[in-house]
């Protein structure tokens, strides 16, 4: 965050405290990158000297607002702004690109419809199914053809929770085209280019030209897959994460092979640690996911660092949430029940920040999801029993495990995975 747009004055060396600990003991934010010579954050760190406020403002400079209100309970106190402050925001957003990216997401939360040109992502709504409908039945198409179409277009919003951003939607045709769906995965892309070309592009052009230009048309045809990493180097991984959320959803990606939004659609009544579970329960058209099993020594992770993490997120942030300040209709009982209410652009960018330092290259979150596969058919887990942990199995495999909390069939799958799972985490 900007230091500059901060009361540091207003804040106590205890929080200063918490911040200095978590950026150079969690981040690894060494003395020379903060600006200060080792014998001074010595002296900092066992408390012969307070936190200065010049020390202060370069700590906050390696962390986001999420981030501070998870570590003290609060949002920052800010300055009260002028027209000179607009000023520097404008020439700081000009130069620096992660803060102009800062910048458009608070102006879209904030402003809303006043602000459309520089939105990065549309929440569709019923109502726009509805016009979407309208629109081709004038056209003369057949009933046929627009239930054909409308029934493609929900399959891909249930799996991004009906929120169209670009990398989402690049994401989740990509998942089917790993998976075998070419024909769906065809169908889903051509669908929501015809909604946004119907109802997105006379509303809000600039934005429709963002989300449209995304993506292609899937056509399916033979690829070359890139080497998948190792798991010494998804441990690696694991350890560059800058964030304890980054970390959770990292190894539920890596650990139970999960499809990357599917643990977005969880609860946190969904998370069962006695019995070392995740229950997703979703069931579609092409997707049999139920649940997904935690090591003990993951669930133990889970109780002792994330659930404080995210208890602290929204215990900071419920009241503002609810309040609705920020005018971007959400609910905010559905939000704080979330298993991961943290912003899941936000993860996804640390994940592959992380990833690039270890691997030279993009991290494509589906392949955790192939990495699962391949490690444990390597370690001899049938493949019947792989696909049905993953999801990917016919009805008579997954009705017993969506239909009882707990059956035989949860714990011999549970067996096959502590015995042979990956170990990413702790």
């Amino acid at each position: 965050m900007d230091p500059d747009l901060i009361r540091v004055e207003a804040i106590p060396q205890d929080v200063r405290r918490k911040v200095l600990e978590y950026v150079t003991g969690v981040k690894g934010i060494g003395p020379s990158d903060l600006g200060y010579n080792k014998t001074y954050m010595y002296r900092v760190r066992h408390g012969m000297v307070p936190i200065s406020d010049g020390l202060f403002k370069a700590l906050l400079r390696f962390i986001d607002i999420d981030e501070y209100a998870r570590l003290v309970g609060s949002a920052p106190p800010l300055v009260e702004a002028t027209p000179d402050d607009i000023v520097r925001v404008v020439k700081k957003a000009l130069v620096d690109k992660s803060f102009r990216n800062l910048l458009f997401d608070m102006l879209r939360q904030a402003f809303g419809d006043e602000f459309r040109e520089y939105r990065a992502s549309w929440t569709v709504k019923e109502a726009d199914i509805e016009e979407f409908v309208r629109a081709k039945r004038l056209k003369g198409l057949s009933g046929r053809t627009i239930r054909d179409e409308v029934r493609y277009i929900r399959l891909a919003l249930s799996e991004l929770n009906w929120v169209l951003e670009p990398e989402g939607i690049r994401e989740y045709i990509a998942g089917l085209a790993e998976e075998g769906e070419y024909n769906i995965a065809r169908h889903v892309s051509v669908g929501l280019k015809s909604i946004l070309k119907t109802v997105l592009k006379p509303r809000d052009p600039a934005l429709f030209r963002l989300l449209y230009d995304s993506f292609t048309v899937y056509k399916h045809k033979a690829s070359t897959h890139v080497k998948l990493p190792t798991l010494e180097q998804l441990r690696l991984i694991w350890a560059r994460l800058p964030s304890v959320e980054a970390r959770f959803y990292f190894t539920v990606l890596a650990e139970c092979g999960l499809r990357p939004s599917e643990p977005f659609l969880a609860s946190i009544d969904d998370l069962d640690l006695e019995h070392g579970v995740i229950r997703i329960g979703k069931v579609t058209e092409t997707k049999r996911s139920f649940v997904a099993f935690l090591r003990p020594e993951f669930a133990d992770w889970v109780r002792e660092s994330y659930l404080p993490a995210r208890e602290a997120l929204i215990k900071a942030k419920l009241d503002i949430v609810r309040a609705d300040y920020l005018g971007v209709n959400a609910n905010a009982e559905d939000w704080a029940r979330r298993l991961i209410p943290f912003d899941r652009g936000r993860l996804r960018r640390e994940i592959k920040e992380a990833a690039k330092q270890v691997l030279g290259r993009e991290l494509e979150l589906y392949e955790l999801r192939k990495f699962f596969a391949t490690w444990m058919i390597s370690q001899g887990v049938p493949e019947s029993i792989v696909n049905t942990l993953q999801g990917r199995a016919p009805p008579s495999e997954f009705r017993i495990l969506v239909e009882h909390y707990w059956s035989p069939r949860h714990e011999e799958l549970r067996q096959w995975y502590l015995r042979y799972a990956p170990r990413v985490c702790c």
